[in-house]
């Protein structure tokens, strides 16, 4: 007797691993709890596009940007603003050329700028700390510093990347940032901006594996009203040992090699 008890007690229990074991195959992947109050969201890992996801801009209708500046881009330009657009010689988009280009990453290695930098396909690392959030970039490489616990300064001097502070809501840390210069594009395709650009980021990890991005921009000068965008990155498998920096000597060989074989007159 005492032998068919354990017999069945050991069956059981395999029936039950077994059980257990094939809830937690045929289970969706579970969300990551939102952060309590006072509690800080874990962004953690190398984050980067996914595979083929290419893209030119951040409107959701429109993510490669082949409607940019026509009359079904619905983004709200002042007129200089537009005129402007449609005056640069990019790279991406419906103006897209690779001859004589205005792109100033480019033409003069200018820093890429915020939001830009996150359509290069390359990876970006939160680092955080309680005073100061790192956001580290494998392109350039450069990091931005997020100054947590403190307000805008009152009148910070225009650069490249502006003068950012965060905080946290919930589950999302809220990236605002003003103090632009206005060198620098939005996006691949060239809208422009002003110096008086706000831009809010604002960063959740909606599952273990994506990360949303979404943008506010508010530039009265540039827009005639605040307009928003998006973009998804995914974790990827780190390659954040290897950098990405804007070389004149190295576009100019690819100019030469590869771009004026194509675009240069047929004799």
């Amino acid at each position: 007797m005492r032998s068919l008890f354990l017999h069945s007690a050991a069956l059981l229990l395999g029936m039950t691993a077994l059980s257990a074991a094939s809830a937690t195959q045929t289970a969706p992947p579970a969300k990551p709890k939102a952060a309590a109050q006072g509690q800080i969201p874990d962004l953690s890992g190398d984050w980067g596009s996914p595979v083929g996801a290419g893209a030119a801009g951040f409107v959701v209708s429109d993510p490669n940007e082949k409607k940019t500046g026509t009359a079904q881009d619905d983004t709200p330009y002042q007129p200089w603003a537009l005129a402007k657009l449609n005056a640069e010689r990019p790279e991406n988009g419906p103006h897209a050329t690779f001859e004589n280009t205005t792109d100033p990453r480019l033409k003069y290695c200018d820093p890429i700028g915020v939001p830009r930098i996150y359509l290069v396909p390359t990876q970006f690392r939160f680092v955080q700390t309680p005073d100061i959030v790192y956001i580290l970039y494998q392109y350039g490489p450069t990091w931005r510093p997020i100054a947590m616990n403190r307000g805008h300064r009152k009148d910070p001097d225009p650069t490249w990347w502006g003068e950012s502070i965060g905080r946290y809501e919930g589950d999302t840390f809220v990236v605002d940032t003003i103090g632009f210069n206005d060198k620098t594009w939005l996006d691949h395709v060239g809208r422009p901006h002003s110096e008086e650009m706000h831009l809010v980021e604002r960063f959740r990890r909606i599952n273990h594996d994506t990360l949303q991005m979404d943008l506010t921009f508010d530039d009265p000068k540039a827009y005639t009203k605040a307009w928003t965008g998006k973009k998804t990155f995914s974790l990827q498998h780190s390659g954040f040992d290897d950098a990405y920096s804007c070389s004149m000597s190295e576009y100019e060989h690819f100019r030469q090699s590869v771009v004026d074989p194509v675009t240069a007159p047929k004799k």
